[in-house]
């Protein structure tokens, strides 16, 4: 249910994993991995990192540091207990780190812009080749044959920014790959896509089969900025980008160093 909700009051364990092992429990100053019949977390995926946030009953509470997937549609969660004790088949109350999530979301909606932008601007040539959305940054790695001029990085700054200020709604669907595919959809290819995918859709801007967490409108971003352009390969390139309150935490840090020169 990671992308609906936030919190989960009705959780059962149903394993928990201790140094690769399964165990029946894990106590106080234990790490291990718990695994739930429902969760809000979202596990590591597609360049986007995993929630972290709290696990808690009347008896115990513990600290989700990570979440991932060792198989598909199995999500565990890393955890380190910080009261009490955990066994198989408590019930537990499971909540994500909101502040976070939001913050990820965020940065995930921006590659998005981020890519419709840099097709726009450099051409159709351009394709993403890779990710990695956190909360504090973003690094978005694409094709392209040559170093991007400060005059292409404003272009595609104020572009990506003047869709932020538009407030344009950020909408998902369910569909299939065909449909996605036939509807003008961007696939990134080395991903697994199964049967069903998610469409997210920003206006007639950007439209990409995507598994991640994204804002409900893009105004939710604030604000972007590229904090670099490099190389990673022959014909390949990646930008670094910030949103919200670290892109403009950027901006004043620069503005107070120049103000020292």
């Amino acid at each position: 249910v990671g992308y609906e909700k936030e919190k989960v009051s009705e959780a059962k364990t149903i394993a928990l994993i201790k140094k690769g092992k399964k165990v029946q429990e894990l106590s106080k100053g234990e790490k291990g991995e718990v695994f739930l019949s429902q969760t809000p977390f979202y596990a590591e995926a597609g360049g986007q990192i995993g929630d972290s946030g709290i696990l808690k009953n009347p008896h115990f509470s513990a600290v989700v540091e990570d979440t991932y997937c060792p198989i598909p549609e199995l999500i565990a969660h890393k955890v380190e207990v910080i009261s009490g004790r955990i066994k198989v088949n408590d019930g537990v109350e499971a909540a994500i780190d909101v502040s976070r999530r939001k913050a990820i979301s965020s940065n995930h909606t921006a590659t998005h812009l981020l890519h419709a932008s840099l097709r726009q601007i450099l051409g159709d040539h351009v394709k993403q080749t890779g990710s990695l959305v956190s909360s504090s940054r973003f690094r978005f790695d694409f094709t392209h044959f040559a170093p991007l001029s400060s005059s292409e990085l404003k272009q595609i700054e104020q572009l990506v920014n003047e869709k932020i200020r538009e407030h344009i709604a950020v909408k998902t669907k369910i569909t299939t790959i065909e449909e996605g595919l036939k509807e003008g959809a961007v696939a990134i290819f080395e991903e697994k896509y199964g049967e069903q995918v998610r469409m997210v859709t920003i206006n007639d801007f950007s439209k990409e089969l995507c598994g991640g967490a994204h804002v409900h409108s893009t105004a939710q971003l604030g604000l972007f900025k590229i904090i670099s352009e490099s190389s990673v390969a022959a014909g390949m390139r990646r930008i670094e980008a910030l949103t919200g309150e670290e892109a403009l935490k950027h901006v004043q840090d620069t503005e107070e160093l120049l103000d020292e020169v």
